[in-house]
């Protein structure tokens, strides 16, 4: 039977519907209810549609979407970012084509599982798989929503997810079988919405005081600040330049140097037992790394202190790729904490690191760390919550577009490990948050600006569930969805 006007113009309402609520939903400053009803309208648009079309759809929908709600925060050139957001858009449209071939199978209630299986297997893969990690998860709308984010300590961000996608299905799935299963199938969804909050509220209550230190940011304008861009710029890459550019590019990079150590020098004059850059706070060559090593010793020395240093490294002498890395240096004067980036974002060149995070026991409690990129792959940052760290050191840059979802993002990880979370940011976002993700302190600046953020951190984390299990959850949803499928195929 051939569908009629009215039908189609039903089926673009829902599809319209669906895509305002993920715009909404997603991006710049999420709403985490309209992801969730734009995920209930797009299932329906599903079901209200023949395959095809629905899929085409979709796929339309779901770029203009992306191109919406993430607009400016992809670094890539037009025609790379519209591939990239039309093979996310393929992908997550079979797994809604999935959900609607299930539920014309069977009006079981296995079938309210394939979309969150489905959807949670599809966001795995992509965290594992694709260089953009976790980049666009519906989880990271409700990150402000902090009683319903705290789920993701039980099984990380997908869980989340997950409970999107199947209140969307169950959702439908009364809709199309009606009453008295309409009745029962949202009593279902809200004993559930019950239990979530309900955790949420209970883990957020005031606890006993717990210990803790004071930890101090320091954000400066960039090495590559406007006047001298071009001489640093010739310098660190050992293009041949008139020796008053050198002479300049060397000036403007002691000078960087200089402000940093004084801001962190007076950081700690106020208390701080911890002092951090953040990431490529001083860009340098590997001349001047020795130097700058060496008065970072004397300045932890004379202070008792933890300095964190953010340092882009260029290596001219030898043409190597450039170095991205973050050493801490405890109040002895030795370095403790040598960590590279162990991840490449789109069009960055630096080395990889090898992927192990350090774990640190010190006076301040066990200290890991890892670098901006690093912190948007769960199962990257999980060895921080296996090994039990505390306090997780990520040095960051950002950039204005970018700088309030990247901020949301790494707070979720706070919330799965457990660990209280020190976000020195440049061009961003730096950030303070217990280990349940609420925020301590922030402040927000741009590339050109300087500021000094100073907090109370605490010294001991929460364990959690996931940190435990790490992703058995997500491995169980995709072998769910295998055998959903296969039995409502034999069916």
């Amino acid at each position: 039977m051939k569908r009629g006007r009215l039908g189609d113009r039903v089926a673009l309402g829902w599809l319209l519907a669906g895509g305002i609520g993920l715009a909404f939903g997603q991006g710049h400053a999420p709403i985490g209810v309209a992801a969730l009803v734009g995920a209930i309208c797009m299932v329906r648009f599903f079901r209200a549609s023949s395959a095809l079309p629905a899929f085409i759809g979709f796929v339309v929908a779901h770029v203009l979407v992306w191109e919406t709600a993430y607009r400016g925060m992809v670094p890539l050139p037009w025609g790379a970012r519209l591939g990239m957001e039309t093979g996310v858009s393929v992908l997550l449209a079979f797994v809604f084509l999935l959900d609607r071939w299930a539920t014309r199978r069977s009006r079981s209630l296995l079938t309210t599982l394939v979309l969150p299986c489905g959807w949670v297997a599809f966001e795995f893969l992509s965290a594992r798989l694709s260089p953009g990690g976790t980049w666009g998860s519906v989880a990271y709308s409700f990150v402000d929503d902090l009683v319903v984010a705290q789920a993701a300590s039980v099984f990380g961000w997908v869980t989340i997810t997950f409970l999107v996608a199947w209140i969307a299905s169950a959702v439908n799935r009364a809709w199309d079988l009606g009453a008295p299963a309409w009745q029962r199938g949202l009593v279902g969804v809200g004993l559930v919405v019950v239990a979530v909050l309900a955790y949420g509220t209970v883990r957020l209550l005031p606890a006993d005081q717990a210990d803790t230190a004071r930890v101090a940011c320091i954000v400066a304008p960039s090495t590559f600040d406007d006047e001298h861009i071009n001489d640093v710029w010739a310098y660190t890459r050992g293009v041949e330049a008139p020796a008053e550019s050198t002479e300049r590019a060397i000036a403007r990079i002691e000078a960087s140097i200089d402000e940093h150590f004084a801001l962190a020098e007076h950081a700690a004059a106020t208390g701080a037992r911890m002092v951090l850059w953040p990431e490529a706070g001083v860009t340098l060559t590997s001349a001047e790394e020795t130097r700058l090593i060496a008065r970072a010793g004397e300045v932890a020395r004379a202070h008792d202190l933890y300095l964190g240093l953010g340092l882009f490294i260029f290596r001219p002498e030898t043409r190597e790729p450039s170095i991205n890395k973050f050493v801490l240096v405890e109040p002895s004067g030795v370095i403790a904490i040598d960590f590279i980036k162990a991840t490449r974002p789109p069009g960055a060149g630096h080395v990889v690191g090898d992927g192990v995070l350090p774990l640190l026991e010190s006076p301040l409690g066990a200290v890991s760390t890892a670098i901006c990129f690093d912190l948007d792959f769960p199962h990257l940052v999980g060895q921080a919550g296996r090994t039990g760290a505390d306090l997780f050191l990520a040095p960051s840059n950002d950039w204005s577009e970018a700088r309030a979802t990247h901020a949301r993002m790494a707070r979720m990880r706070s919330i799965e490990q457990g660990f209280a979370l020190v976000r020195p940011t440049r061009d961003g976002v730096t950030i303070f948050t217990d280990g349940k993700g609420r925020v301590l302190a922030s402040l927000t600046l741009d590339d050109r600006q300087t500021g000094t953020l100073v907090a109370d951190v605490p010294t001991r984390g929460h364990r959690t569930l996931y940190a435990a299990i790490g992703d058995a959850f997500s491995w169980a949803c995709s072998v769910a969805l295998v055998a959903v499928c296969v039995f409502l195929r034999r069916r």
